[in-house]
């Protein structure tokens, strides 16, 4: 089993949108489980018209679900600005941790501030999200100071389209938007870089005969 969680201090920055499409990516090589951790539950509401090609649930139905012990692939959406010892358990308990960023100065400055208050030795990657198209370079710009400033950060970014609008509109994944054929694509490249990661974690679990224990998403505060 391998456990993804997306996190950020900032909203906005397309983390729902993200946690959604790695969701599709993964559906497609395993059964996978995309836990809505986020006080907004846009997730939930994304899904509540049943055309997701995966299983969506809040925090609360999370534990009755991985007890059945099927699924390979765990998708965790935290709420935005988690505390410092959720953001501890959150990296103790999955693989691999993914910021998501716009490249406008504040989403940057707060993904900075998260990568900060990560423990030592947390796997984690930036992902650019919300990239305008070209010619404006804000995305390559973004990107040179995150390798500049030593933030791990995918190579592909996600470039912003009118086709996210309409995939959460009629409840379906982004594969299967008229039209969103472009802004899928960005997501498929990305597989390329991440597939590695995924079926490392996957041959290493099998070799030390652990099984990873999802624990540690975010249960909102009252």
């Amino acid at each position: 089993m391998t456990i993804i969680t997306l996190t950020q201090f900032k909203g906005g920055v397309g983390k729902t949108t993200s946690a959604v499409c790695l969701s599709t990516l993964l559906c497609e090589r395993g059964e996978t489980l995309l836990i809505d951790s986020d006080l907004n539950r846009s997730a939930s509401l994304w899904a509540r018209k049943g055309k997701l090609p995966f299983t969506v649930c809040d925090d609360r139905e999370a534990p009755k679900l991985l007890s059945k012990g099927k699924y390979e692939y765990i998708i965790i959406d935290t709420p935005a600005r988690p505390a410092s010892d959720e953001i501890e358990s959150l990296a103790k308990g999955c693989d691999l941790i993914i910021i998501p960023t716009s490249p406008d100065p504040l989403s940057l400055a707060a993904l900075a501030q998260i990568a900060k208050v990560l423990p030592e030795g947390t796997n984690y990657r930036c992902l650019l999200t919300m990239v305008p198209p070209k010619p404006q370079k804000d995305g390559a710009e973004a990107f040179e100071a995150l390798e500049r400033n030593g933030f791990p950060t995918f190579k592909r970014t996600i470039r912003r389209y009118k086709a996210y609008v309409k995939a959460t509109d009629l409840g379906l994944s982004l594969n299967k938007v008229p039209g969103g054929g472009i802004a899928w694509s960005d997501w498929t490249t990305l597989w390329e870089e991440l597939k590695d990661y995924v079926w490392k974690q996957i041959r290493w679990h099998f070799q030390c005969g652990i099984q990873v224990k999802c624990q540690g998403w975010a249960n909102p505060k009252k």
